[in-house]
């Protein structure tokens, strides 16, 4: 949530930082040696101020380039000079709350500590601003992630109070409060890697049962993506009932992933055995998310998805055949808009359109290909642009491609049924 919504800083300078003996203003963004020149005169009063602003002023600069530590260390020599300016406090307590999105963002390197760090960052920002409407939102967002619904409801709602126009703190707390009303009995069968919680009703012999699933599609989904993660996933087991009081979307929806993993418990035995396709599905997911900070677009998640999944389960393609033999594919510009089809049958061709897709990106230009796509995307390169540095492909000339092979496709895998 939040750690998308990086917050601005206010660069602070004072009307004397032009009286600052530097003709060349290019050489007056050269902060460090602007200091050390500041140092050696910093006796009077005036210079002391400069100094304090020269150091504010650098602190911003590192903290655009991501050079969180040391704009923390600038901005509180700063705030050691001149004591009672309230904008480097604010500033510092901005970078804190950047520090500790970045933290969060950044889920590849994340590990179970990270939570931990990024909790700490907060509250030195709200050291530096206690009124900040933001630091409580975040420390929402971690209690939330780690299935501390209480105190995420505690800490946005302080958030709302400091800042009333806060409106997507509205949409959490309704969202948390359904989630509470049906999560707040469940049982834990949590390990190393994920925070499996279900139900009262479901034995803890089946939660124990998926995750073992969960654990192997770490390990097999892992070695295709080469992708561990090191931080704990959060996976919840509802009944079929409570599943759709807090399931947001269509009822065509087997399972989801929103930063939790979320599966319905199905009561017959034929239906559970095949949640554990559902768990893999949804633990690429979260993996995908991972990789590629939430930047993949929906049709290559899904079919990755729906690709890994097919390895636990074979998947139907009839939807698939008859689109190709009645030439009523959905085309890839508006496959994304199918996920969103209250239609089943829309969403489903476009589950199995994805897949194929995937499947033929696999077998032409192999898997380790659509890992290096997934990592350019991670550093907010189009998924056109991608598909041109990565394959010289344009997606019109994917499709093309693709026509051309599935129908070949198709026939084998009515064939091997």
């Amino acid at each position: 949530m939040m750690s998308n919504n990086r917050r601005s800083l206010s660069a602070f300078f004072l009307a004397f930082t032009l009286s600052l003996s530097i003709t060349d203003t290019s050489a007056a963004e050269d902060w460090p040696r602007v200091i050390e020149n500041l140092k050696r005169g910093a006796s009077s009063r005036d210079k002391k101020q400069q100094l304090a602003v020269a150091y504010n002023n650098y602190a911003i600069e590192l903290s655009n380039q991501g050079n969180w530590t040391r704009a923390e260390s600038e901005l509180k020599r700063a705030i050691a000079i001149d004591t009672s300016n309230s904008q480097f406090k604010q500033n510092l307590s901005v970078i804190f709350l950047n520090h500790a999105a970045s933290l969060r963002q950044d889920r590849r390197s994340s590990t179970r500590g990270t939570n931990v760090k990024s909790k700490v960052l907060v509250q030195q920002a709200l050291h530096y601003n206690p009124k900040s409407a933001d630091a409580y939102a975040i420390l929402g967002d971690i209690a939330y992630d780690t299935q501390q619904l209480t105190h995420a409801k505690t800490a946005w709602e302080r958030a709302k109070r400091i800042d009333p126009s806060m409106s997507s703190i509205d949409e959490r707390l309704q969202k948390l409060d359904t989630e509470h009303a049906v999560e707040k009995q469940f049982d834990r069968a949590a390990n190393a890697h994920f925070d499996l919680r279900y139900q009262d009703g479901i034995a803890y012999s089946a939660a124990y049962d998926l995750r073992r699933v969960l654990e192997q599609a770490r390990r097999d989904v892992g070695r295709d993506f080469g992708y561990w993660p090191q931080h704990q996933i959060v996976v919840l087991v509802y009944s079929e009932e409570a599943f759709k009081q807090v399931r947001q979307g269509p009822d065509w929806i087997a399972g989801l992933y929103d930063g939790k993993i979320r599966i319905p418990f199905p009561r017959s035995p034929a239906a559970q055995e095949s949640l554990k396709s559902t768990l893999v599905h949804e633990y690429t997911h979260a993996i995908i998310h991972d990789i590629t900070r939430n930047q993949c677009p929906v049709w290559m998640n899904e079919g990755l998805a729906e690709f890994q999944e097919a390895r636990t389960r074979k998947p139907n393609l009839q939807h698939l055949r008859q689109a190709v033999s009645n030439k009523q594919l959905i085309p890839l510009a508006s496959l994304d808009s199918a996920f969103k089809s209250r239609d089943p049958n829309v969403a489903t061709l476009g589950y199995q359109q994805s897949y194929a897709l995937i499947t033929y990106l696999d077998q032409k230009y192999r898997f380790f290909r659509i890992r290096k796509i997934l990592d350019q995307m991670a550093k907010g390169v189009s998924i056109e642009q991608a598909l041109q540095n990565e394959l010289r492909l344009s997606p019109s000339q994917l499709e093309q491609r693709w026509q051309r092979w599935l129908p070949t496709f198709v026939r084998g895998s009515l064939a091997s049924r």
